[in-house]
């Protein structure tokens, strides 16, 4: 897990200070209203270990959560959090909500387990709309190979 101060370049690679980028939706101050907001945020959480963000922004049907008190689901997300260290992020596309009121998201996530070799995964990524708030419903990992940022 990183430390992240107010000041330090935001982990999801925006470019923007933590403060003004994805530390704005972790301290509550606001919430995001976009696909690629809630992605980036939560990757950024994933790479501090913000399991209260994580959380609070995940539908509670996805499978991460069900039979799960909140405690299991933050302790066993926080562990997660400490194995692995997050490198990148390269958000491919977001398109809004559909007909059916999905929202989606595919993106590519670099990482390291341990101090190994840099590896990544991508993610077609469905997010649901619930009392005016995006959450993440579930993602499908898919076959498409990391772009360079």
């Amino acid at each position: 897990m990183r430390k992240v101060g107010r000041n330090d370049p935001c982990p999801c690679g925006s470019g923007r200070k933590y403060k003004t980028c994805c530390g704005i939706y972790h301290a509550g101050i606001r919430y995001p209203d976009t696909v690629e907001q809630l992605i980036r945020s939560r990757y950024t959480a994933y790479a501090i270990g913000d399991v209260n963000y994580l959380y609070r922004t995940t539908h509670p049907s996805n499978e991460a959560v069900v039979g799960k008190t909140e405690e299991q689901y933050k302790r066993e997300t926080l562990l997660y959090c400490q194995r692995v260290d997050f490198t990148g992020l390269t958000i491919h596309s977001t398109e809004p909500e559909d007909e059916g009121g999905i929202a989606h998201g595919t993106l590519t996530a670099r990482y390291r387990i341990a101090g190994g070799p840099e590896d990544f995964f991508t993610e077609r990524s469905e997010f649901v709309r619930v009392d005016g708030r995006l959450l993440y419903l579930n993602g499908t990992e898919i076959e498409t190979p990391a772009a360079d940022d």
